[in-house]
């Protein structure tokens, strides 16, 4: 930028170095003046390659030996930064050249904004549901991957639990974005917190995004940033039974969290109809990670 501000760049990643690779050969290509300093966060015990210290002499490596989930890591490579502004993305994303710039001279303008999410699209180029409605009992039926959805993809509700799919022309204040790719102011960060490390893996983004709003921040979804683009789970399908575990007992302790309802009686509901699916899917995911 004109002005010197520059944003830095955490990466977590689970033994996925080809992807790695890839992800940060587009971030030098398309955003090298942009650039404070670029962390990458290895949770699995697989040693990160010579090579690729090598090809990226100027990124900072840390090796945690062990998986302490993606929250932690994440608030080891925010607590080691100091640009007034931090993107977190995935190692299975790709940049294209001025998103950074643009979102940090946007981020700018908007003072009042903590996170700003772009458009994300899958492999395949499809537009992906990066932006979403703070989840409710409804999520269960029109959410992301629920069977209502995948049939009626269009329909009105999940229309609306799924901002991003609905929004083409933004920016759009949403109640949070995908931590796939957000880029967040640091003066928000030191109001509202660090992403709570109780979120082994699994809507610490939600939860982040929440806790901003909270404190009187807006979370923006911008589909004219970008697009980037995310080849989903390739972490994730590595160690699909933790995967599978995970997103359900991070989903009990979102609503645990954030539940008003008389004697938590949501939550008893939500929790309830989380472990019923959980069970449901767990033959498959077994089979999956065993087979």
């Amino acid at each position: 930028m004109g002005n010197g501000i520059t944003c830095d760049v955490g990466i977590v990643g689970f033994n996925c170095y080809p992807e790695l690779e890839l992800c940060l050969d587009s971030i030098y290509q398309a955003e090298k003046d942009a650039l404070g300093r670029i962390h990458v966060v290895e949770n699995s015990s697989i040693e990160i390659p010579s090579r690729l210290r090598e090809s990226f002499p100027d990124v900072v490596w840390k090796e945690n030996r062990e998986n302490i989930g993606f929250a932690r890591a994440c608030n080891q490579i925010i607590s080691e930064t100091a640009s007034p502004y931090i993107m977190l993305l995935n190692p299975d994303c790709l940049v294209i050249k001025g998103f950074l710039q643009r979102a940090m001279e946007w981020l700018e303008e908007h003072c009042d904004t903590a996170v700003l999410g772009p458009r994300i699209l899958d492999s395949d180029g499809q537009v992906q549901a990066s932006a979403r409605a703070f989840p409710g009992l409804h999520t269960a039926f029109f959410g992301r991957t629920s069977l209502l959805t995948r049939i009626f993809p269009a329909n009105a509700v999940s229309s609306r639990n799924l901002t991003a799919r609905s929004c083409q022309d933004g920016p759009k204040e949403v109640d949070w974005v995908s931590g796939a790719c957000m880029v967040v102011r640091r003066s928000a960060i030191r109001k509202a917190g660090l992403l709570d490390e109780g979120f082994f893996m699994y809507w610490e983004d939600c939860d982040w995004c929440t806790r901003f709003r909270k404190c009187g921040w807006k979370i923006i979804y911008h589909p004219g940033m970008g697009p980037v683009r995310h080849a989903a789970g390739s972490s994730s399908t590595k160690v699909p039974f933790l995967t599978h575990f995970h997103f359900h007992k991070s989903a009990a302790r979102l609503y645990l969290k954030y539940d008003t309802t008389p004697f938590r009686v949501g939550s008893l509901v939500a929790i309830s109809g989380a472990l019923l699916r959980f069970l449901m899917l767990f033959p498959g995911v077994f089979l999956k990670q065993y087979r």
